[in-house]
């Protein structure tokens, strides 16, 4: 039988890459290992920008219905993105060891009931992923967002562009672009940061960069094909 996935190289885990997943150029993927749980159906289950990176250990845990969007040059850094329906998170982020961000969980908003269903249908299904106990909310992480080591996102969350989030929060409403948050439940710490990461801010710090020589290099990691 031909293996159609996408190989890591050098990868432990032998099963390979999603075949529904769209990796952008330059990407990190550190192993196959954090995607064992990915069992979206749909086209694409999972999209990563341009020189983004899947590092130590990150796991994406994607139900049948499930949609990831990662944009470009963002950091996923032994995080757990859990998602049943939607997770969307931006270019330029940093998402430190040990955040979990979920747009479902088996909290209050679901009865006893549902998650004895849940529980039950897991035990009949093969990938042995539970369904949904309760409603999946989207989650969205806009563009810039820094998120400290185990800090939590729960579902409905939008973090606004260039927030920070401390270390070990739990976030369980929006914070405000720009904002920098910390505690259970996270709350305004530090006021807020200047928008000094606005289009037009990059494009100069871009043109700054590349005024001088370039070095170029590979793909610390390249991905390959069997």
């Amino acid at each position: 039988m031909t293996d159609s996935r996408t190989h890591v190289a050098g990868d432990w885990y032998p099963l390979g890459l999603p075949e529904n997943i769209v990796i952008g150029n330059d990407v990190y993927i550190d192993s196959s290992y954090g995607f064992a749980n990915f069992h979206s159906r749909l086209q694409p289950g999972l999209t990563v920008g341009d020189a983004s990176g899947v590092y130590d250990r990150a796991a994406l845990v994607v139900g049948p219905r499930g949609r990831v969007t990662v944009g470009a040059f963002t950091v996923l850094n032994g995080t757990y993105v859990i998602c049943d329906d939607r997770v969307d998170i931006g270019a330029h982020c940093l998402l430190a060891w040990g955040v979990v961000i979920t747009d479902n969980w088996c909290g209050g908003r679901a009865t006893c009931a549902a998650r004895r269903a849940a529980l039950n249908a897991t035990g009949t299904d093969s990938a042995r992923h539970p369904p949904s106990a309760g409603i999946p909310r989207p989650v969205v992480v806009e563009d810039n967002v820094w998120v400290g080591f185990d800090a939590v996102i729960l579902p409905g969350v939008t973090l606004g562009r260039g927030c920070i989030v401390g270390c070990k929060s739990i976030v369980y409403e929006d914070v405000p672009p720009y904002a920098v948050v910390g505690g259970d439940p996270a709350r305004i710490i530090r006021g807020y940061l200047d928008p000094d990461d606005t289009d037009d801010a990059r494009a100069e710090a871009l043109a700054t960069a590349t005024r001088g020589p370039l070095i170029r290099r590979s793909a610390l990691n390249p991905l390959r094909e069997r």
